[in-house]
């Protein structure tokens, strides 16, 4: 959904809320739930992954900062919730401001995943795209931290291709986006993790 200024708080909200039961514009939804080695057919895989310490308390951290959706990158971003915590069938959009204009782009968690499995603890959630938003497909962001070597780990994946007419023409420079957001997403969740 793009727009020439800044929508206003109660229609960025309105615009969410009427988008809660709507579907989802993939198939294949909860494919990310996994670790995935290639994209479904027609979109691209992007997968990635940094340390971000060792130990509980930046396990903890990573973990806060992951549950209120601040790994996005407030240089070119902006979260705008539905009321709720993070939890299945949860509404959120990313409110992007480039080239002189505002997008919207919505999106509903498919899952959240919170286990301790073996030697290993995980935290994190995959959500969908809805109707309105400029890119098909699903994104996972996890928090994983390791009991044998203590290292705590920001593991990201997500298969995606263009959802409108404006996206497919623009391909390029929505890709720069994309890349933008995986190097500026990998710095947001260092500093938070380390608390700064």
């Amino acid at each position: 959904m793009f727009f020439l200024s800044r929508p206003s708080a109660e229609k960025l909200r309105a615009t969410l809320s009427a988008l809660r039961e709507a579907p989802f514009t993939h198939a294949d939804v909860g494919l990310t739930r996994r670790d995935m080695t290639t994209a479904p057919s027609g979109f691209v895989l992007d997968r990635y992954s940094t340390e971000l310490g060792h130990g509980a308390h930046v396990f903890a951290r990573a973990r806060e900062a992951l549950s209120r959706l601040e790994n996005y990158p407030e240089s070119f971003t902006e979260i705008v919730r539905t009321p709720g915590e993070l939890a299945s069938g949860h509404v959120f959009g990313t409110l992007a401001h480039h080239l002189g204009f505002w997008s919207l782009h919505p999106c509903r968690v498919i899952y959240v995943i919170d286990q301790t499995s073996g030697d290993e603890t995980v935290f994190g959630f995959g959500f969908g795209t809805l109707p309105g938003h400029a890119e098909i497909g699903e994104e996972r962001f996890l928090i994983r931290w390791s009991g044998v070597s203590d290292e705590v780990c920001y593991d990201v994946q997500a298969f995606s291709r263009p959802g409108q007419l404006l996206t497919k023409l623009g391909a390029p420079v929505t890709r720069s986006y994309q890349r933008r957001f995986q190097k500026e997403t990998v710095v947001e969740m260092r500093r938070r993790s380390r608390g700064v």
